[in-house]
């Protein structure tokens, strides 16, 4: 009899601590000897309407709800519009109109998340549509209303694992390098995704963004386009960016660290105009970039200084590009006849 009454205490105190151990308070869940390890998580408790290989595909906060089946679950899927609270993305999320991530919340995106953009649509109809850049005559025209973009006004937390990559892509079976307007992050890091068919990507609003260890390729406009509305800082490290139309890189201003990166053109074909553009590194007067230890392949010209200035001057400040390697350009270093050539430090360039 004491035998007896000792097993059930023992029961019960490792029923008691298995729950405790993964979620407090507690509701009234069925609990399973491997309710650590092959639960869905709610909030409050263990959910056992989920099996484990549902957590990551249950998208939406990335979790179920109490007594959810997986295709209740799957409605939180699809995403269009403005949010004011943060978000949590998992599974393989269907945005189809503008979002917009307001300022005070965060986007955080679940490793080995796929987020399949609406192509050339936008239910949210935003955005002003406008003609394409007079150089590139052959691009078509900017149709915002019709093209969505993913905007992180607060923090953006992307960061995927080398093994499973955060992927933001086209939902088309037959993508062009202009099927959405891509990303416009504000605060946050992206590391270990792909960004692919945007027509571009921007990093205008503050110094407080990195990018690294990611695939930018086959767009149209500029892979990342920086500091056109302010002089800002960025990190954009160790990241594989190519077939970008325009360029690589559109820097205009600030003094970002691009380090460690590989440009390069394989496929020129995919544009409007293969004849135009292919550039790697685009450097505006009055911006000061730190390049460096970085690759650059197959472009019409690697990097190219130009006279356009959008910021102000800021004397003392300098263009450093040191340790990096040149392949198969048509011409790696190419400096606008208007550009101040003393602000330029190089050292080191292969």
């Amino acid at each position: 009899m004491k035998l007896f009454i000792t097993i059930i205490i023992l029961t019960i105190i490792l029923i008691a601590g298995c729950v405790q151990e993964v979620s407090e308070p507690q509701k009234e869940c069925e609990v399973k000897e491997d309710c650590a390890d092959r639960a869905c998580f709610t909030k409050d408790c263990i959910d056992y309407t989920c099996s484990y290989s549902q957590i990551v595909p249950c998208c939406g906060n990335g979790i179920c709800e109490t007594g959810e089946t997986y295709e209740e679950c799957a409605d939180d899927c699809v995403k269009t519009g403005y949010f004011k609270e943060s978000e949590v993305w998992g599974g393989t999320i269907h945005v189809t109109g503008d979002i917009g991530i307001e300022e005070g919340a965060t986007l955080t995106i679940l490793p080995g998340t796929v987020i399949e953009v609406a192509a050339m649509s936008d239910d949210q109809h935003g955005g002003v549509d406008h003609a394409h850049d007079p150089p590139f005559p052959k691009d078509p025209d900017r149709i915002e209303t019709q093209s969505t973009k993913i905007f992180v006004g607060g923090i953006l937390n992307a960061t995927g694992t080398p093994d499973n990559r955060i992927i933001f892509t086209s939902d088309s079976e037959t993508p062009t390098t202009y099927d959405w307007d891509g990303l416009d992050i504000s605060h946050g890091k992206l590391e270990y995704a792909i960004v692919e068919y945007t027509r571009y990507n921007n990093f205008q609003h503050s110094s407080d963004v990195v990018v690294a260890n990611s695939i930018f390729r086959n767009m149209l406009e500029c892979c990342i386009c920086i500091g056109h509305n302010d002089a800002i800082s960025p990190q954009i490290l160790y990241n594989d960016i190519y077939n970008c139309g325009h360029e690589c890189i559109d820097y205009a201003g600030g003094s970002a660290l691009i380090k460690g990166n590989h440009f390069h053109l394989e496929n020129p074909e995919i544009q409007p105009d293969p004849s135009r553009g292919g550039l790697g590194i685009v450097v505006y007067r009055n911006a000061y970039p730190t390049i460096e230890d970085n690759v650059f392949e197959k472009h019409s010209r690697a990097i190219l200084f130009s006279d356009n200035s959008l910021n102000e001057e800021e004397p003392g400040n300098q263009v450093i590009v040191r340790n990096n390697t040149m392949k198969n350009n048509d011409i790696d270093i190419n400096i606008d006849p208007g550009y101040p050539t003393d602000v330029i430090i190089m050292e080191n360039n292969n």
